[in-house]
């Protein structure tokens, strides 16, 4: 196991990822099960993919668990809010914590309902709560832990979205969130904004990352080594860059995460 924080550059060992096709044991940090994991569909992709056979999590997702079933006390049945609800992390995290809630980024209804769906054929019968990570519904200091998976880099106001999470986060408690992070980058970048009128404005070549639902999703950021200050800008006491990496679970290739504690 390799798992350390950091908060200036560092040079990474080699990461060897298994081959294309072969399958890899190990035990998934979300799930708990011994059933190992998919085999890569192409050599590079150790981020979002080695899917555990048992609850489907891919690398990150399972990083993420790691991460939080650390900071967490099972047994107080600690408030954790993940900005998805229709995804094999939420549906984990609801057995191990089963105070955890969820939302999805989205309005139209056929698309709440083939969420909602999705939701109940794997057994949580709940309906699609819609959110904003800029305008969450939830108290001040309300929740134990929120967690994101690479959703903030496609937020204009990602300043706004920092803000609200540390306001709705209980003091000692933690955000733990993923983001493509440029390792070789020490400032973030800008690459795309909002004009006066809501139209997005490039700055440079135009980034889309896909979507579940189908589609792309404008990338707004590229984030770097200031990102934990971004962070104890926005409220946070303290905020590190956190590389998770062990292949006995599933976890051949480093996974960055950041961790957040208001």
């Amino acid at each position: 196991m390799d798992e350390w924080s950091c908060d200036a550059p560092r040079v990474l060992a080699d990461d060897r990822l298994p081959s294309a096709g072969a399958p890899l044991p190990g035990i998934c940090d979300a799930c708990g099960a011994a059933d190992g994991f998919h085999p890569l569909q192409h050599p590079s992709d150790g981020r979002e993919g080695l899917h555990c056979k048992a609850c489907g999590c891919m690398a990150r997702q399972r990083a993420v668990a790691r991460v939080l079933a650390g900071l967490l006390d099972e047994t107080s049945l600690p408030s954790v809010y993940l900005t998805e609800q229709a995804s094999p992390l939420y549906v984990a995290l609801r057995r191990r914590f089963p105070a955890t809630i969820g939302s999805e980024y989205v309005s139209r209804r056929w698309r709440r309902l083939r969420l909602m769906l999705w939701l109940w054929r794997h057994g949580v019968f709940q309906r699609i709560r819609r959110g904003d990570v800029t305008r969450l519904g939830y108290a001040d200091a309300s929740l134990d832990a929120v967690s994101s998976l690479d959703v903030l880099e496609h937020v204009p106001d990602a300043d706004a979205a920092f803000r609200e999470l540390a306001r709705v986060i209980r003091p000692g408690g933690s955000l733990v969130a993923t983001v493509p992070f440029y390792q070789d980058a020490p400032l973030s970048t800008r690459i795309a904004s909002l004009d006066l009128g809501g139209n997005v404005v490039f700055h440079g070549t135009p980034e889309y990352h896909g979507d579940p639902l189908g589609g792309g999703v404008v990338c707004f950021h590229h984030f770097g080594w200031d990102l934990p200050t971004l962070l104890t800008n926005a409220g946070f006491s303290a905020a590190h860059l956190r590389y998770v990496r062990d292949p006995e679970r599933g976890l051949p290739h480093g996974i960055w995460v950041l961790h957040a504690r208001r």
